[in-house]
């Protein structure tokens, strides 16, 4: 049996290795930028001290992070042993093989031949650790059956036949147009089991009930808070209407007033300039044009408010609201 070589127990000498193996694989693969080069240096110093305090999940996300700036087989074997450590073995065995598969050229440096000799051996002993299961299903289809495991689709293809799968205990949830199932398994390493998932026909899975009841509560909640929404902005618009329309009542009647009192003060419409007559039909012509304003905005308001209520999402309530206009002011009245 081959013994793996290890990371080094002092960190200075994991991150000298690392900086040793990145500037190589620069010199080896397609010329990245200085910013590119930088960046998978520090990722691979981070990604060995990680490692060597025993964080392989910070470790495997490093290692992975500077292979896709610089794809050298000596950081994806690295993170294939990340993620053994992790029990994720299905990705360590492609982890393994991506390193196998790696093209080296022959002015490569001897470390990355050393690295592909390495991933083929730990690959090898590794296979046999990988367990397998066997899904059948009972009672459904499998050609209308959605299977998933851990919460993962599992590919129709795969159903019926022997899979690799991580060691541990692994939830089975199939749902048809006929009815659910569900079942469970827990697999050591090296070992090989079958499943039979039983579809039992009108029977909802907690996972699909809850999956539907999510939808339709999600569905019911955005109807909901768009109506919210709609009612808030419909309230405003007969708030602001009012607002207007008041300003064109008071304006209006401020205007007929001058309009009034200019009519005494120029006799056959001809005022003397500097006079509080002329200055009355000054103060009408600005009134009246407030209120046209006023009236036109109000008018506005209200018409968006009342097609913002009619077009909101119904929903029960014993309320209602709308806009009031009095002799000299306006609003929104309703009952909540």
């Amino acid at each position: 049996m081959t013994t793996r070589s290890p990371l080094p127990r002092r960190g200075l000498c994991a991150i000298a290795l690392c900086s040793v193996l990145v500037a190589r694989a620069e010199a080896w693969a397609a010329e990245p930028d200085d910013a590119t080069k930088n960046a998978a240096r520090d990722l691979a110093q981070r990604a060995a001290e990680a490692y060597e305090a025993g964080d392989h999940a910070a470790a495997q996300d490093l290692f992975h992070r500077a292979y896709a700036l610089v794809p050298a087989p000596t950081l994806s074997l690295r993170e294939a042993r990340a993620l053994e450590k992790l029990g994720r073995l299905v990705e360590a065995v492609e982890a393994y093989v991506r390193t196998t598969r790696t093209p080296v050229d022959p002015a490569a440096p001897e470390v990355f031949r050393h690295a592909l000799s390495e991933a083929a051996e730990e690959l090898a002993q590794l296979r046999p650790r990988v367990p397998r299961l066997k899904i059948t299903v009972e009672g459904a289809d499998p050609s209308g059956l959605d299977v998933t495991v851990d919460g993962k689709p599992l590919r129709r293809e795969l159903i019926g036949v022997s899979t690799p799968i991580d060691p541990g205990t692994h939830s089975i949830v199939g749902t048809a147009a006929s009815g659910s199932g569900t079942a469970s398994v827990t697999l050591k390493e090296g070992e090989e089991s079958s499943i039979v998932l039983r579809i039992e026909p009108g029977k909802t899975s907690d996972r699909a009930a809850a999956h539907a009841q999510g939808k339709k509560l999600d569905v019911e909640g955005r109807g909901r808070d768009r109506g919210a929404t709609q009612r808030t902005w419909a309230i405003v618009s007969f708030a602001a209407g009012g607002a207007g329309l008041g300003v064109g009542v008071v304006t209006g009647l401020m205007a007929t007033s001058r309009h009034s009192k200019a009519s005494v003060g120029c006799p056959e419409n001809r005022c003397i300039a500097g006079s509080p007559a002329a200055d009355d039909v000054d103060a009408f012509r600005s009134l009246r044009t407030v209120s046209t304003i006023g009236y036109v905005f109000g008018a506005v308001g209200v018409a968006a408010g009342t097609t913002l209520l009619l077009t909101a999402p119904k929903e029960k309530t014993s309320g209602w609201v709308g806009p009031y206009l009095g002799p000299a002011s306006a609003g929104v009245t309703g009952k909540f």
